[in-house]
């Protein structure tokens, strides 16, 4: 028997759930998981879940932080309906997600889209809320490494709490793995689970 620890702490639903199932889906019957959550709608969603596919689970409260611990004691649980589980949940202000999929911006002059571009993301620290993510795939990625005009500007962002997501295939693709210098690689698991729960998305 062994624990395993699903940290869904600043995840807003249905992150949490879908961690929790995943999480489920991987462990052994028998094997228990601690589920930490700092988000108290989150807290009563991923209970209910767990509830609704046969598990008993326990929380405790902690100056703000939820540990709910659950056994697996039966057969993978179904995927959660997001929309049911998570009609509740508050959205900040700020989730919206900017998505980059080109280092220019636009059709048409190469040149001009370089030129919009780097306005562009100069220009999100003066817009308010800010995102909560900004995703790079595609020769967006391109963006982020060493040798862009950029990098300064997103890790200003960064600073200011924006998450700046790399897809990880397209690194590879463009063969940047050793180049990448903002943001975190990440997957297209991760991505999905960003888009999911954000807001709205823009596009430029």
């Amino acid at each position: 028997m062994s624990e395993t620890i699903v940290d869904a702490r600043g995840q807003l639903c249905p992150v949490p759930l879908i961690m929790t199932k995943k999480a489920l889906s991987e462990v052994a019957l028998g094997d228990t998981l601690r589920i930490l959550i700092d988000n108290e709608v989150s807290k009563n969603n991923v209970e209910r879940f767990l509830a609704d596919n046969g598990f008993a689970s326990a929380s405790v409260a902690n100056a703000g932080l939820f540990t709910i611990t659950v056994a697996k004691s039966k057969a993978d649980p179904v995927s959660p309906d997001a929309a049911s589980y998570c009609a509740s949940s508050p959205r900040p202000a700020g989730d919206h997600v900017i998505l980059i999929a080109s280092d220019k911006m636009g059709s048409g002059s190469d040149e001009l889209g370089a030129i919009l571009m780097k306005a562009f993301i100069n220009t999100i620290k003066e817009v308010k809320p800010l995102p909560s993510k900004i995703i790079f795939y595609n020769s967006g990625i391109l963006l982020t490494a060493e040798d862009s005009p950029l990098v300064a500007s997103l890790r200003e962002l960064e600073s200011a709490g924006v998450g700046v997501l790399v897809c990880g295939t397209c690194v590879n693709y463009y063969e940047k793995q050793n180049l990448i210098r903002v943001g975190t690689i990440s997957n297209m698991y991760t991505i999905l689970e960003t888009l999911t729960t954000a807001g709205r998305t823009i596009k430029p």
